[in-house]
């Protein structure tokens, strides 16, 4: 079982609460299910909402996986040592319909425009009925610090 996190990048914005909701939202996830091979997928790099949801899946002993495009390899911030890595394309957002394709679940934690992008893409491309959605789709806002530019 596949559980996608999106969210915010940078590191200016409620990162407790984000910590908080982000392994209530995993554990929750967990509980409903009898798979044992659990892996958590976020975007590669080691900020904000993907290194907070790879952290949480290191505690709990989860496998890490990363999909980004070649530019998450030169971002200052550096990448998280997924256990697995795959890179699709070059610029940031190549990689979302592979992303998409991977997971089964999706957790957004605040975000910007990419993100919200996955979360559209997510429900057009699993075409889930609306009672399934609300299980595998999980959204939650958290307050933003940084510029809104």
């Amino acid at each position: 079982m596949k559980i996608g996190v999106v969210g915010f990048s940078k590191q200016q914005f409620d990162q407790k609460t984000a910590r908080i909701l982000l392994k209530n939202e995993i554990s929750g996830i967990m509980s409903k299910t009898d798979s044992s091979n659990i892996e958590v997928v976020s975007g590669l790099t080691n900020t904000g909402v993907p290194k907070i949801a790879y952290e949480i899946a290191v505690e709990m002993d989860l496998t890490t996986v990363g999909i980004s495009a070649k530019r998450a390899l030169k971002v200052r911030s550096g990448v998280f040592p997924c256990n697995k890595q795959i890179i699709v394309g070059t610029n940031f957002g190549d990689e979302s319909d592979s992303f998409i394709e991977y997971i089964d679940y999706l957790i957004r934690i605040g975000g910007g425009p990419q993100s919200r992008m996955e979360v559209a893409m997510f429900k057009e491309y699993k075409q889930l009925s609306i009672s399934e959605l609300s299980y595998r789709l999980i959204e939650h806002e958290v307050d933003w610090y940084g510029s809104k530019n």
